[in-house]
């Protein structure tokens, strides 16, 4: 059988749903609760009294103000106290009925079915359902507003504009300057920015040094000068002074101290900056003369004189050894006996013991005095100066600058000869009782012990209780009581022999001087003759230094040490200082240079201060123009030099170079910040 409308299994009738309302002689519509189906589907009663549908009959039914099918509306008014009725069944397509589990599937919605009003303005839809929208699909590109112009973006405010560029310039400027206080602070070498580095030359790590030329770099305030002297200062000459415990120059100086016979600490030198060269002079110790009244005895040997240029640098400090004289015996008696072996101490009042090297709170054979005299020396702080030391060859002590030989000590004597203890050399000293510079022992006397040379220590004396032979940087000591030490140097003189037939002198041989360095440029030595030391007529010779003891009983004299530089004028230097590379994450078109400068003299900008770029690691250099931005902090000191440049049409690269070229005028480079984009 057909049908007439739609197919039964598609259409549903629901429950009839009943409004009630009541006349008031004046009100036509009245709205249902729910949606009906159609005029013609509801059952409108009136006092019990069925109405006819229809605009010309008793009612209409349409959309009531929401746009529901809900209004009916009559063509009079029902009478004051009239009772209506409307029996709805809510007629609705099959494919809307909401299943028991109030669950809704698409295939249950039916295409063209849901209007706005169907739909909750501020419906909540989960983020995941949003996440699958595709754009291509979903979303109408076109009814998006755009800009217009590809200078306008989008600010934060949700509002189309223009970007402000009148702070960029500024802006750059001060990340250029932040970095660079941040470098200072932190102490760093090279901060690195976001395209762009600062390197506040806390050393030279940032520079490339075989690029640069006249470069001088000042570590102790880290900054490069175009000048011959660091400071941009002239250097007044200096000459200082060290006896045992005194300086002549407290700027630079800090003297030794020789708080009793055979003890003290060594003086210090500070090269001042700007300083390369130094003259050194120095005067070893005399030896002592003993005092036995039942014999004759000849004066201890005068201390050997070096002297020589030394090439250093700022700043460099040197340690400096002050000789001390050789002690003699005030006395006929003698304290207990020496023993024969090598470093043994030489006490003050005895005729034995070795002249040598001072060190702090020491007095031994091998670091102490006695009878012998001192070297005087000057060493780089790495030399050590403990006894430890004592007999280490030469190759191993680098540091050794240079040494002026001790006199040897004047023991017993039988007036078989006519001179005492051995002068100082010399490369090589003399042997005691002659003023032979040999290392033998003297053949005539062979009591008495042998110089020292560059290589070895002088031979100990025989004839009774040996004397020891003289070892790298100490004198030998006496056999025995009567005895002579050897002199120190930078080989020591041998200790003369000890108690046996007293036939003989016994005189200690004097030590050897040395300036073999190879910072040594115009060495020199001089010997010691007899008790007069070497060196006494330079023009630099200090009264009562390094002469040998005499008359008996007497202790030799110290030595001395004098430190010289001629004045230094400073003047400007052309200098190119060229920074390392740095990589940059694409290829820059432009660049921006600050440079952190403190004026010594009047330059010119962009004439005696020239600042250029490169992005192709320095084999093409762009000229920035300078600009004097003002000064760091106060009125003086460093100011803030910037400039920019367009490198667009070197060659393409991203090895990032700053090169500054400094002419004619002197000034103090602190600091540089390159920024690119």
């Amino acid at each position: 059988m057909a049908y007439i409308g739609k197919d039964p299994a598609q259409f549903k009738r629901a429950l009839n749903e009943k409004d009630t309302f009541t006349g008031d002689g004046s009100t036509v519509a009245f709205d249902l609760t729910s949606d009906a189906s159609s005029a013609n589907e509801i059952q409108v009663f009136v006092d019990n009294i069925r109405q006819e549908p229809g605009a010309s009959d008793a009612y209409t039914l349409g959309e009531d103000g929401s746009g529901n099918l809900r209004r009916i509306t009559f063509t009079a008014a029902p009478d004051s106290g009239a009772e209506i009725y409307v029996l709805n069944p809510k007629t609705i397509d099959s494919n809307l009925i909401v299943p028991s589990d109030n669950s809704v599937t698409s295939a249950k919605i039916v295409d063209g079915t849901i209007v706005n009003a169907d739909i909750n303005a501020c419906a909540a839809i989960s983020d995941t359902k949003l996440g699958t929208i595709s754009t291509a699909c979903k979303v109408a590109t076109t009814a998006i507003s755009q800009p217009g112009s590809s200078s306008v973006y989008l600010a934060g405010d949700g509002s189309w504009g223009a970007i402000d560029t009148s702070q960029q310039d500024t802006n750059a400027f001060n990340i250029s300057l932040l970095g660079f206080k941040m470098a200072v602070n932190e102490g760093l070498t090279v901060f690195n920015l976001v395209d762009g580095v600062v390197d506040e030359f806390n050393d030279e790590s940032g520079t490339d040094e075989a690029e640069g030329s006249n470069d001088l770099y000042c570590g102790t305030s880290d900054y490069y000068i175009n000048s011959t002297v660091a400071d941009g200062t002239p250097v007044a000459a200096l000459s200082a002074g060290f006896s045992s415990t005194t300086i002549t120059e407290p700027d630079t100086s800090v003297a030794a101290t020789n708080p009793s016979y055979g003890s003290g600490t060594l003086g210090t030198f500070t090269v001042p900056s700007g300083v390369s060269s130094l003259t050194l002079y120095t005067w070893g110790g005399g030896g002592g003369m003993g005092n036995n009244p039942s014999d004759t005895v000849y004066a201890g040997g005068g201390g050997g004189f070096a002297t020589g240029n030394l090439a250093v640098t700022g700043c460099q400090s040197l340690k400096v050894l002050i000789a001390e004289g050789g002690g003699a015996s005030n006395s006929g008696t003698f304290p207990s006996p020496l023993t024969s072996s090598p470093g043994t101490i030489g006490n003050a009042a005895s005729w034995g013991g070795g002249g040598g090297l001072v060190g702090p709170g020491t007095a031994d054979g091998c670091s102490g005095f006695a009878a012998g005299g001192g070297a005087s020396a000057i060493f780089a702080p790495t030399v050590s100066y403990s006894v430890a030391s004592c007999g280490v060859p030469a190759p191993n002590a680098p540091g050794i600058y240079m040494v002026a030989a001790g006199g040897g000590g004047a023991g017993w004597g039988q007036n078989n000869g006519s001179i005492g203890g051995g002068a100082g050399g010399g490369l090589t000293g003399d042997a005691g009782a002659t003023t032979n510079e040999q290392t033998a022992k003297n053949g005539a006397h062979p009591a008495s012990g042998g110089g020292g040379d560059q290589e070895q220590g002088g031979q100990g004396g025989t004839l009774g209780q040996a004397g020891d032979p003289g070892t790298f940087m100490a004198g030998g000591g006496a056999g025995e009581t009567n005895g002579g030490a050897g002199g120190g140097g930078y080989y020591g003189g041998g200790g003369a022999a000890g108690s046996g037939p007293a036939s003989d002198d016994r005189y200690g041989g004097g030590g050897s001087s040395y300036y073999g360095h190879p910072q040594i440029t115009c060495g020199s030595t001089e010997e010691g003759s007899g008790d007069t030391g070497g060196g006494t007529t330079n023009p630099n010779y200090v009264a009562c230094t390094n002469e040998g003891g005499a008359p008996r009983g007497t202790n030799g004299e110290n030595g001395y040490v004098l430190i010289s530089a001629a004045a230094i004028c400073a003047s400007a230097t052309s200098t190119t200082i060229v920074s390392e590379p740095f990589t940059s994450t694409s290829v820059p078109t432009s660049a921006r240079i600050v440079v952190f400068e403190e004026n010594i003299d009047t330059p010119t900008l962009n004439t005696d201060v020239i600042a250029s770029i490169s992005r192709d690691g320095g084999t093409t250099f762009t000229n920035a123009t300078l600009t004097d931005s003002g000064y760091v902090t106060g009125s003086s000191g460093q100011r803030i030099l910037t400039g920019q440049a367009t490198i667009s049409g070197q060659p393409s690269g991203q090895s990032m170079r700053w090169k500054l070229a400094l002419a004619n005028n002197t000034v103090k480079i602190h600091g540089v910040s390159l920024q690119w984009a």
